[in-house]
């Protein structure tokens, strides 16, 4: 199973190019395709990675460039950290084997994707100013906030209930 992350422009910059897959239109993945973008805190670089069909979102933090080499498990740790903190309940051997390899690939510009990342950034600002220095920084409580948006894309759910629709249809 391959996990594809759709990246930024701006994040493009950071990666390797040799990292960056071509464009692959199948999308075989239980749970869909993710578009991932960049922010700082601290002058540390961060990933906001977010679900399409769930619009789903997770921060990686403290992302250095060599972190790339094993974003398969970064993701998946963080990812079931997530989950558990929105009260999603997943066995972990069911999720690695749903996310499989992540790769990344080009953008693929989908609009309402970019659209919702675009606009929970704004809230990034605010709490730099909350939290301070990123060491203050409580990732999967904010992360929490932001999973507790409903979104029109979704039929106004919020992604954190999305989400839990989408592995338990996927993981019966």
């Amino acid at each position: 199973m391959i996990t594809k992350i759709y990246i930024s422009r701006k994040l493009e910059s950071l990666v390797s190019k040799s990292a960056i897959k071509a464009e692959d239109k199948v999308h075989d993945n239980p749970l869909g395709k993710w578009n991932a973008t960049i922010f700082y805190v601290s002058h540390k670089k961060c990933l906001m990675i977010t679900n399409n069909n769930a619009i789903y979102t997770v921060i990686l933090d403290r992302i250095k460039t060599s972190d790339f080499s094993d974003l398969s498990k970064i993701f998946a740790e963080t990812l079931f950290e997530q989950l558990l903190a929105d009260d999603i309940k997943i066995d972990k051997s069911i999720l690695l084997s749903m996310i499989g390899k992540v790769e990344l690939f080009e953008t693929d510009n989908d609009k309402s994707v970019i659209g919702i990342q675009n606009s929970v950034l704004p809230y990034v600002e605010d709490w730099k100013y909350e939290f301070g220095h990123i060491d203050n920084w409580p990732f999967r409580e904010i992360n929490r906030r932001i999973n507790e948006i409903p979104y029109k894309q979704i039929e106004w759910l919020l992604p954190k209930e999305k989400m839990k629709l989408e592995l338990n249809l996927k993981s019966v």
